[in-house]
């Protein structure tokens, strides 16, 4: 097997996302679905104590404590003294990474099925991502066009990231139908890595594919005191990826009141009431529908 195609499989970055960590296990007992011809894949079970809390974490979300600011300054939390110890198992971040690839596995209590996440202008992660799609046609590409600097994720510590997010599903709960189609996506993931190993993916040709890249996360209504007073519409609820209008109704307060959306142009929607974002007061976000072509 190939040192330099290290492959790193996780599971467990929200410690209540029980499908990645059921899947990891399943890999660990079943090594021979890691291994390609050209390599096998290393599994991590990124945050263990909020795995054996089943909550999503403890003190920080991991999944934000991966930008340079953060790994570089003195930890402040045990998130992120975590994200700086698997940070330097496996990085460090950046082109000298030891690690070529990182696969994240989540679910989102949203109506999102398959979403494959790119998190930076990866030409190398767009074409895998282009690759699942081809095989898994309903999945969606969520693109965000970071700095490898600024991505906070933790599968950016690999020179090439990304992110499988699958739903709707509970937290703290299994079900079959995500985790087939998790483990479909992950499969699916690592032969294109085989695939582009053999040669087999043609790099000099152009690609374009329907993405929707994210604009911003909205705040669910909240008052005075910033006590959340609404919620979405039920117009919206499990709409994710649909097209939102302006005076299209958004959230609805605990009056009954509906509050539109007063953004200047149509839009879509993505992370519909998604209950880890309750920490923060999130309601959705908000995505522009795009094509986007990329060559190497």
């Amino acid at each position: 097997m190939a040192s330099l195609n290290r492959v790193v499989v996780v599971g467990g970055t929200h410690g209540n996302e029980k499908t990645g960590v059921q899947l990891i296990h399943r890999l660990q007992n079943n090594p021979q679905e890691l291994t390609r011809e050209s390599f096998t894949a290393q599994t991590l079970l990124a945050n263990e104590a909020a795995i054996a809390r089943n909550c999503r974490y403890l003190e920080q979300d991991l999944n934000r404590c991966f930008t340079d600011e953060l790994l570089s300054e003195a930890a402040a939390n045990k998130e992120q003294a975590l994200a700086q110890a698997i940070n330097r198992q496996f990085g460090p971040k950046g082109p000298d990474s030891k690690t070529e690839w990182m696969i994240d596995l989540h679910t989102t209590t949203a109506n999102m099925g398959i979403t494959l996440v790119v998190q930076q202008h990866d030409p190398i992660a767009l074409d895998m991502a282009h690759y699942v799609q081809q095989k898994l046609p309903e999945a969606v590409i969520f693109y965000e066009n970071n700095t490898s600097a600024a991505d906070p994720f933790l599968c950016s510590v690999a020179r090439h990231g990304f992110l499988i997010e699958v739903g709707p599903i509970p937290q703290g709960l299994l079900r079959w139908e995500i985790f087939e189609q998790t483990r479909q996506a992950l499969s699916h993931s690592l032969d294109f890595i085989e695939r582009l190993d053999a040669g087999e993916i043609d790099l000099e040709s152009p690609r374009e594919a329907e993405v929707f890249q994210f604009v911003e996360k909205l705040h669910l209504p909240r008052n005075t005191a910033g006590e959340i007073s609404g919620m979405v519409h039920p117009d919206l609820q499990d709409k994710d990826y649909h097209q939102l209008k302006p005076g299209e109704p958004l959230f609805i307060l605990d009056t009954g009141q509906t509050i539109p959306f007063d953004g200047p142009e149509p839009v879509h929607v993505a992370f519909v009431n998604e209950a880890a974002y309750y920490d923060q007061a999130y309601g959705l976000s908000i995505m522009r529908k795009r094509s986007l072509s990329w060559k190497h």
